[in-house]
């Protein structure tokens, strides 16, 4: 079995390489004469031509109509969610996601109420409804937590591994229990519902530029907005709510240093221009462990709705379910032969901080974490 999917896997990778992480950056020697460049102009800090640049390279592929480029994507996270107000509130989040997008939610005082994953590692908006239908109730048009008497204020979804949910059905259950949407695209930049760019059909959006992502701004995020005045507070707050002034330096409100630097923009900015090709480079990646694994054994991996073009930032493969114990010596094997694979994220709800939050039943995310294994996926030059 080990041997098997081993062998697999290698047929997929480049023959001249000997070690292979999940996702690691590939730079261009072209890329460094964008840094050169930065650093000759001395504006390295958070302003700057590679600032306005890389804002308008994302407007552009990602169709948002505001967007704001911030320190990382957990920034981009908690300034959404400090802008919707969720002190006192819960959020619905999925356990089958990384632990920034909870984490976000406690950083600005709300409770993280976690919900199962039932379209792939996403969650659906009939799963949505089911649970929203039994934990909770309407008051003055307002959504309570039955149990907590906590107002649900918002749900964070999260595009998982780049592959897109269902942002359009999702939308609906949202409007009908009037609760807010922040879309989680963390590692989605590049993947689209209905032709529309992920992060962009809520009233907020958020990316990542870490390291680990299709593009890389060693750490960086980028918020995208439709509201004008989201917008404009969410920079002036990010921006240490600075008042505008030629030479005086004030303050009137507590604000904070969040935004990205251009010396950061400058290397993701390069990247940006070879967009497509990258997304071609992953998908043909992508492809060939769809092809070399179809109908296998041991393990298989999921189909893409066929609503959805996406980015292919991580491919996942799943075990069967008569090899699931086979899942951590699997991955102790793989790592012997150099082949760096992961678990998927850990559940949130299984974490020791949100043991005690509120949550749905939970079988899909446990059972999905317990079989996935993440696979390199590097867009290889």
């Amino acid at each position: 079995m080990y041997d098997s999917i081993f062998n697999k896997i290698k047929k997929c990778l480049p023959a001249n390489r000997k070690k292979f992480v999940v996702h690691e950056p590939c730079f261009k020697d072209s890329y460094n004469k964008n840094i050169r460049k930065c650093l000759s102009s001395s504006y390295v800090s958070t302003s700057g031509d590679y600032i306005d640049k890389l804002t308008a390279y994302l407007k552009r592929v990602t169709g948002a109509k505001y967007v704001l480029l911030t320190s990382s994507g957990t920034a981009s996270l908690f300034c959404a969610l400090k802008k919707i107000d969720v002190n006192n509130c819960e959020v619905i989040v999925p356990s089958m996601t990384f632990v920034a997008t909870a984490n976000s939610v406690t950083y600005c005082g709300g409770t993280p109420n976690f919900i199962d994953n039932h379209d792939g590692l996403n969650i659906s908006a009939t799963g949505l409804e089911n649970y929203l239908k039994v934990s909770s109730k309407m008051v003055n048009g307002i959504s309570i937590n039955k149990r907590t008497k906590k107002i649900i204020k918002c749900i964070i979804i999260v595009h998982a591994y780049g592959d897109s949910a269902n942002i359009t059905e999702i939308l609906k259950v949202a409007k009908k229990y009037k609760i807010q949407i922040i879309e989680d695209a963390a590692g989605a930049l590049g993947s689209y519902h209905i032709g529309k760019h992920v992060g962009t059909q809520s009233r907020m959006g958020i990316l990542s530029f870490n390291g680990n992502k299709i593009i890389t701004t060693g750490m960086g995020g980028a918020l995208l907005l439709k509201n004008k005045k989201d917008y404009s507070d969410i920079k002036y707050l990010i921006s240490t709510a600075r008042l505008p002034h030629a030479w005086k330096v004030s303050h009137d409100k507590i604000g904070y240093n969040l935004r990205m630097a251009n010396l950061n923009a400058a290397l993701g900015y390069g990247q940006m221009v070879d967009l497509r090709q990258i997304l071609k480079n992953k998908k043909a990646l992508h492809d060939s462990y769809k092809d070399i694994f179809y109908n296998d054994k041991y393990c298989y991996i999921d189909d893409s709705d066929e609503l959805s073009a996406n980015n292919h930032w991580v491919t996942n493969i799943y075990l069967r379910d008569k090899y699931q114990n086979k899942h951590q010596l699997l991955l102790r094997y793989l790592y012997k032969k150099n082949i760096f694979a992961r678990e998927l994220w850990k559940p949130m709800h299984l974490l020791p901080m949100y043991k005690i939050m509120p949550r749905s039943k939970m079988t899909n995310c446990i059972k999905r974490w317990k079989t996935g294994l993440s696979l390199p996926s590097c867009y290889y030059k």
